[in-house]
Formats: C-alpha cells, sequence, structure tokens
C-alpha cells in the first residue's frame, strides 16, 4: 500500500521537508549531566533520520539554569552549542533534519523531578525576571542557530511557564501579564519575538500548544487558542505543533496516552483549531500506523504528523511505511512502561521500549557474533520471541521451545482487558515474525533435563515465564474458589457476584473483563488497589471501576471463604481504623501467588554440562512484560 500523502514534500520558510512525518520532542534521559551528548542521544536520532524521518525534535532544552532539572537538556551555555553540534552534524550526514524544543518548565522540574531547582512560575516571578527569561529565550534561539539546527519550537504546552502565564487557571498575577487575555499572553508574544529576532529569516519557528485547555477550575476558551495561534503566526511562528495535557490534572494522561485511549483520539480537536488558524498544523496523538497518518494528512486536516512512541517501537517506522510494508511494522501499544514510567524511575538510565529494547542501544548496534552459537530457547513467550530475533540477526541459530500449542506465552491475556487489543496483537505479531524468519520452533515440546544433553546447546535462555501458586487461605478448597489463570484461560467462566482478591496488574484487569461480561465484581486489595500498576495506566483505574461499577477495598489483611461466604477486616488507610465485613459470592478470583518458573533441575543440567544459561523475564522474577523483552536483549546482545 502506498501512502502518498504522507510521502509528499512541504516547505516552510526556506526548509524543505522530504516527506510530512516528525519525530517530536520527547524526554530520553540521554543527556549526561544536563549538558553532555553522548553517542546514544546521536544514535538513537540517527537512525530515525536514517530510515527517512524528515525532521526530529530533541527533548526539551532548557533556556537558562534555573528549571534545568538533571534529566533535561539545555542549550544556554556555549558548550552547548558544542554539544549539540555533534547532534546536527550526525543529522544531517544521515539525510535528516534537527529541531530543538526550547523550553522554560515553569514549576514542573522542581516539583516532579529536582527540588534544587527555582522555582519560576507566574506566581513567583517578578516582571522582570520574566522579562530577562524573554531575554534568555532569544539567547537560546542564537545558540540553536549556531549549533545547526534546522527548526526551532517554542514550548508553550504542558503546563510550563508559557503555558502557565496563557491560562487563567495557572496566572494568578494581577499586573501587566495578567488577568486579561491581552495580559496573560504577553508573556508569549515577547518571548516569540525575541526568539524571531535572533533567527535568521528562511528558517522556521514551530510553536507547541494545547488544543484544548481543560480540567482545572479555570481553562482558556478555543477563541484564545485561536488568537494566540493567529497572533503568534504574525510574529513569525510558522507551524503550530498541536498537543494536549497538563501535568496539574488528570489530563496529563494526554501528554503520554497510554492504551486506555483511542488511537487518533485528537485528530478532531485539532482540526477543529486548523480550520480557524492561518498556518500550517502539526498533530499528536496515538496516531501510530501509516493508515491513519497518511489519512490525516490526505483529508486535510494536519499538515505535519507527530510519530514519537511509534518511532520507539520500530526505528524503521519510515522506511517500512514508505515502502507500503505497514505490516513489518513492530507497533506501539501504548503500555507506557519504557517511554514514561523509566523517565521517572531512577533504575532505568534511558527511555526505552516493551517492542524494542533496542531504544537506548542504538549505538551499539547488532554486532554479528565473531562464532555462531546454537542457543536452545526455553519458552516462547515475548521475552524468548525477543532472544530469537535479536540471536538471529547477530548471526546465532536460536532454536525456540514452546510446552503449548502457540507462541506467546501469557502475553495474549494481557489483551483481554477492555481496550487492549493491541497487546494481543503484538503477541501475534512476534508469532508470525519468528515464522517469517524461519526460526526453528518446537511446540508442544517441555525441554527436560535429558533433552538438554541430547541437543548440546552452546547456550541456553530460560524464559519459561511464572507459575501460579497457591496461597495459604482459608477456605482455598472451595468449589467456588479459581484464579486468575484459569479465568484468563478460559478454563473457568464465572458469573453473579464475584469477589476478585489482589487487585495488583492482573487483578484489577481481570476485575474489568469481569464485569464486561455482566458480573458484580468487588475487589479486595492487601495494598493500595491498583498496586503495581503503571502512574499513567493507573490514573485510569477510579473512573474505570467507576463507570463498570466495581467495588473496590483496600487495606484488606484478613481473610476467610466459608460457604460462598468471603470475610475480611479492612484498615482504613488514613484513621487507621478496622472494620470487619463479608461479602456473600457466587465465585472467587484469587488474582496474586504469582511466582518465578525458574526451571531449577534445568539450571542444575545447564551447570553440570558447563553450558552458559541466561534466566530472563518472569522466570527470574515475576514483572511486566518490559522485563522480559529487556532481558531477552541484553542476554542476546552479550552472547
Amino acid at each position: 500500500m502506498s501512502y502518498d500523502a504522507l510521502f509528499s514534500p512541504i516547505k516552510i520558510r526556506g526548509l524543505e521537508l522530504k516527506n510530512r512525518v516528525v519525530m517530536p520532542g520527547m524526554n530520553t534521559k540521554m543527556v549526561r549531566d544536563k549538558h553532555f551528548v553522548d553517542e546514544n542521544l546521536i544514535a538513537y536520532h540517527v537512525a530515525r533520520a536514517k530510515a527517512g524521518c524528515a525532521l526530529n525534535i530533541t527533548e526539551v532544552a532548557a533556556v537558562c539554569p534555573a528549571p534545568h532539572a538533571y534529566m533535561y537538556f539545555g542549550i544556554y551555555t556555549d558548550e552547548d552549542v558544542r554539544q549539540c553540534r555533534k547532534l546536527t552534524d550526525a543529522v544531517h550526514a544521515a539525510g535528516g533534519k534537527m529541531g530543538v524544543q526550547l523550553w522554560h518548565g515553569g514549576f514542573t522540574p522542581q516539583y516532579f523531578f529536582d527540588k534544587t531547582n527555582a522555582l519560576e512560575t507566574p506566581d513567583t516571578c517578578s516582571i522582570e525576571r520574566l522579562q530577562e527569561i524573554e531575554k534568555e529565550f532569544g539567547a537560546a534561539a542564537g545558540r540553536a542557530v549556531q549549533a545547526g539546527f534546522d527548526v526551532i519550537e517554542l514550548h508553550a504546552a504542558h503546563s510550563y511557564l508559557p503555558h502557565e502565564m496563557l491560562s487563567p487557571g495557572m496566572n494568578h498575577r494581577t499586573d501587566a501579564y495578567g488577568g486579561s487575555f491581552e495580559n496573560r499572553s504577553r508573556f508569549l508574544f515577547e518571548t516569540i519575538k525575541e526568539i524571531r529576532a535572533n533567527m535568521p529569516e528562511d528558517m522556521p519557528l514551530f510553536m507547541r500548544l494545547d488544543c484544548v485547555d481543560e480540567m482545572m477550575p479555570q481553562t482558556m476558551p478555543e477563541e484564545e487558542i485561536v488568537e494566540v495561534i493567529n497572533r503568534a503566526a504574525d510574529l513569525g511562528v510558522d507551524v503550530a505543533d498541536l498537543s494536549r495535557g497538563n501535568s496539574i490534572s488528570f489530563a496529563t494522561v494526554y501528554e503520554v496516552p497510554p492504551y486506555q485511549i483511542p488511537h487518533g483520539f485528537n485528530v478532531e480537536n485539532i482540526y477543529k483549531i486548523k480550520k480557524q488558524v492561518r498556518i500550517p498544523v502539526m498533530g499528536v496523538g496515538r496516531i501510530t500506523t501509516p493508515e491513519l497518518a497518511n489519512k490525516v494528512i490526505e483529508d486535510g486536516k494536519f499538515d505535519l504528523v507527530a510519530i514519537g512512541r511509534g518511532q520507539l517501537a520500530d526505528a524503521q517506522w519510515v522506511q517500512k511505511a514508505r515502502e507500503g510494508r505497514s505490516d513489518a511494522i513492530r507497533q506501539c501499544i501504548g503500555c507506557t512502561q519504557g517511554c514514561y514510567d523509566a523517565v521517572i524511575n531512577p533504575k532505568f538510565r534511558t527511555i526505552t521500549c516493551t517492542r524494542n529494547p533496542l531504544v537506548g542501544l542504538e549505538y551499539k548496534g547488532l554486532q554479528k557474533a565473531a562464532q555462531p552459537k546454537k542457543v536452545l530457547i526455553v519458552g516462547g513467550g515475548m521475552g524468548g520471541m525477543m532472544a530469537a530475533e535479536i540471536l538471529q540477526e547477530r548471526g546465532h541459530m536460536p532454536i525456540l521451545y514452546e510446552a503449548s500449542d502457540k507462541l506467546g506465552g501469557k502475553f495474549p491475556y494481557a489483551g483481554m482487558a477492555p481496550g487492549k487489543q493491541d497487546f494481543a496483537d503484538a503477541a501475534a505479531w512476534e508469532a508470525k515474525e519468528i515464522t517469517r524468519r524461519g526460526i526453528e520452533v518446537h511446540l508442544r515440546t517441555k525441554v527436560t533435563p535429558e533433552l538438554l544433553e541430547r541437543e548440546k546447546p552452546d547456550a541456553v535462555i530460560l524464559a519459561t515465564g511464572s507459575k501460579y501458586v497457591a496461597p495459604s487461605l482459608e477456605g482455598m478448597d472451595s468449589p467456588c474458589v479459581t484464579n486468575q489463570l484459569k479465568v484468563l484461560s478460559g478454563e473457568v467462566k464465572p458469573e453473579g457476584n464475584v469477589c476478585v482478591i489482589g487487585c495488583g496488574a492482573i487483578g484489577s484487569e481481570v476485575a474489568q473483563i469481569l464485569a464486561a461480561r455482566g458480573c458484580r465484581v468487588t475487589v479486595l486489595e492487601k495494598k493500595g488497589v491498583g498496586n503495581g500498576l503503571a502512574m499513567l495506566r493507573k490514573m485510569f483505574l477510579k473512573p474505570t471501576f467507576k463507570q463498570m461499577n466495581i467495588a473496590s477495598y483496600g487495606g484488606v489483611h484478613t481473610l476467610e471463604i466459608h460457604d460462598r461466604t468471603v470475610h475480611f477486616i479492612r484498615t482504613d488507610k488514613k484513621t487507621q481504623q478496622t472494620e470487619e465485613k463479608t461479602l456473600d459470592v457466587d465465585s472467587v478470583v484469587i488474582c496474586f501467588g504469582i511466582e518465578a518458573e525458574g526451571c531449577e533441575d534445568l539450571q542444575r543440567k545447564c551447570e553440570e554440562l558447563g553450558i552458559p544459561k541466561y534466566v530472563i523475564g518472569d522466570a527470574k522474577q515475576p514483572r511486566n512484560a518490559l522485563w522480559a523483552t529487556r532481558e531477552a536483549c541484553e542476554a542476546a546482545m552479550e552472547l
């Protein structure tokens, strides 16, 4: 299939882009010590440029020290210019164009990431300081020009300082920079003037703005958003990059939308604004397929389309789309575990991706093995399949053994909850990829120590996943009691009043699956309801439970099951008071008790035979699929 609209060129001032695909600014954590561009960041951008992305935009770049939290980029020193030049030169050599996103984070850096930062907000900045910040934006623009960037983008969305100044919900000033729209927009317009004054005439200026201001006590009406864009255009802004979300309300989910938010959720919001403005529009919002990307261009709803996480999941997204091979694209599933949770988790050095654990490791490349090895992989789940694919690319000979009758492991179960079809599709895609690559697979085959001794592999990867171990709970032998695996596999189909015990990542989804089938569901959780869920996904839990009439109790410590009645003691988190409660049920589903299936007998046999072994994913410790594919990658790269 061809995507002619998506791959048509566009000229903006003196810059001609070869197609309409832009990689938008996304936090990578790849900038070292705030200022130093290492090879991983360069290789990350070069990989997408080589694939044909028309324009890459850096993550936010602080224009001054005040908001510059540890995980962000900077562009306010001469050293920043030298560092950025390494990036722009490399992207240009790869045939791409490079943009930089100028940024002052307002309250966000100190509030979320780094308490050592100065708190600069509409309420704390003097007029003199605001005007100084405007000059700092201008100086940063001048440095961006020196650094060889092709585009400058002013970030005025997502409750960063320019958005805070615009918003009546965040700007409470009573002077010339607050109150009326004219005053609230003054800082932004003066900043645009400073930036434009430090740029060549033929260099494009983009501006990122929320197309909807929402979920705050006071918000900007649509007519103000349109007025901001049109007046900004008069001052020299060439493209409106329309996003959505703020970090002080539930709307933060729209910044890095998880799977609960539909693909293309922002298209009509953006188009509504586009019809009223005088400059081209770039749009973003879970656009992950070439079909949808082409359609928004073809239908005139966007002029440029931002493909961010789609290009994280597959660095070759643009090339495959250009070649009409959309079915070969490894699709983003909206799990947000590698692109968002990893950002706020200090255990992760950089962002990563469940579907593509090579994100951030592009600089290492997939080096061909000096000596091809026969690698036996035990378990055909997401980790096992990922290991097989990377091993094959490196020249090894992977052999995949799976005890069940199909590949995918337990990951297809993750696609059973409402809105999660992308997860099941991902497992099916990987299974097809294994077949397409011609990797040797043995289904319905349990690997034994004898098989290991017979096959004599050069290495073994144990990706056997996890198993259910019944917890010690009075009444577990009751006929009304079952477990999550039996429910998810379809072996048991509860009806009527169902009590789900354990409301972590799996339990919360089992509850939704059962509620969608018409069951009346109550969940009990020892810790907080939704324990272990990714942050953005957890934000949806309370409204989803309310919508589906799922009752929930956290702080449950003592449980007994007697004659279709669940007895429990609940401790209130705030008051620490306890209360005894009972539930009359038709079924009880236990959603905890998952343990690693480490296959100690196989490990012992490997040690006996002197075969190197790698235990990955849930076989090592039950977690989410991000760890399975990440550890699969590490093992396959090490061999």
